[in-house]
């Protein structure tokens, strides 16, 4: 009986030194900030948590954004434009008619549908409107949930545009001093239609660097510019102009003789060659800028 006694006054003793000790332990995390001040001010290493940090912290399932390179990297191109200036629509039309516009289509088209009926070369070129016009509506709206599902960073888009744009150029300015003399002619397929995918729609109409250069200026007006719309109208433009320029194809080379668009050509290959090397350079130059705010935050 004395024995339980015992073990019972003990038990009670020993909660209540448990409790007397976690309460101790815990007063310290609960304590007013201004209690804290007064017994920190000797304590360079004590941090002081206020409830204007605690109404700060973000809470799961609200409206916040976590900070990450590709993020980072808009912030970057904002600074930047506050200095040097944003891109005109002006500059944008005349990239993208550069990339998807009608002048590389139509020796291609009139290739195709050299010994072709009227009817034919008439469905063709909508088959490949309707097409084309429909992929690049599609990757142009979808641009922007690609960068962020794969958390891509806007410089590894410039410099892959920057890389194809420059292969692709340099080929074509190099292609003035091959040979063609011992070249064989491609003939033209039995039946046009066959050719409607590839290559006429992929890659003449929307080349690789002219559908990289779509998501990067729709990427940038949805986050910076909020002129998507606008960038939109001058894609379906340019395809309204690819198709007027399909149907009528061998006209328009009958009064721009293939001499003039091999010129043409020429220079717009030297165009976008200097093109392609600014992109390579301004990838790297924001991945740089982007390092050095990470190492600097």
């Amino acid at each position: 009986m004395n024995n339980t006694k015992i073990f019972k006054t003990l038990s009670i003793i020993f909660i209540s030194l448990t409790t007397c000790i976690c309460f101790s332990l815990l007063t310290p995390s609960i304590t007013h900030s201004s209690s804290l001040k007064s017994d920190c001010l000797d304590n360079q290493n004590c941090l002081i948590i206020t409830q204007a940090d605690i109404d700060n912290i973000c809470i799961p399932d609200e409206t916040c954004q976590e900070i990450t390179p590709a993020s980072r990297q808009i912030e970057l191109i904002k600074e930047s434009r506050s200095f040097y200036g944003g891109t005109s629509l002006s500059t944008i039309a005349t990239i993208l008619f550069m990339t998807i516009g009608p002048l590389k289509i139509i020796p291609a088209f009139v290739k195709l549908t050299y010994k072709s009926e009227p009817d034919v070369i008439r469905k063709l070129a909508l088959q490949a409107f309707a097409l084309s016009t429909s992929a690049i509506v599609i990757i142009a709206l979808a641009s922007q949930n690609l960068l962020d599902k794969y958390d891509m960073m806007i410089s590894a888009l410039i410099a892959a545009t920057g890389i194809v744009l420059f292969l692709i150029s340099i080929k074509t300015v190099l292609s003035q001093y091959d040979n063609n003399e011992n070249k064989q002619p491609t003939p033209p397929p039995e039946n046009p239609l066959t050719a409607l995918i590839s290559p006429l729609t992929f890659p003449t109409i929307l080349t690789p660097h002219g559908i990289a250069l779509v998501m990067i200026v729709m990427s940038i007006a949805k986050q910076l510019d909020n002129n998507y719309n606008q960038i939109l109208g001058i894609i379906i433009i340019l395809m309204i102009l690819n198709l007027i320029c399909m149907l009528y194809a061998k006209q328009i080379l009958n009064v721009l003789k293939p001499t003039v668009l091999q010129v043409l050509g020429l220079v717009l290959g030297i165009i976008q060659l200097a093109l392609a090397i600014n992109y390579i350079f301004a990838a790297i130059d924001l991945q740089v800028l982007t390092i050095n705010a990470i190492l600097n935050s």
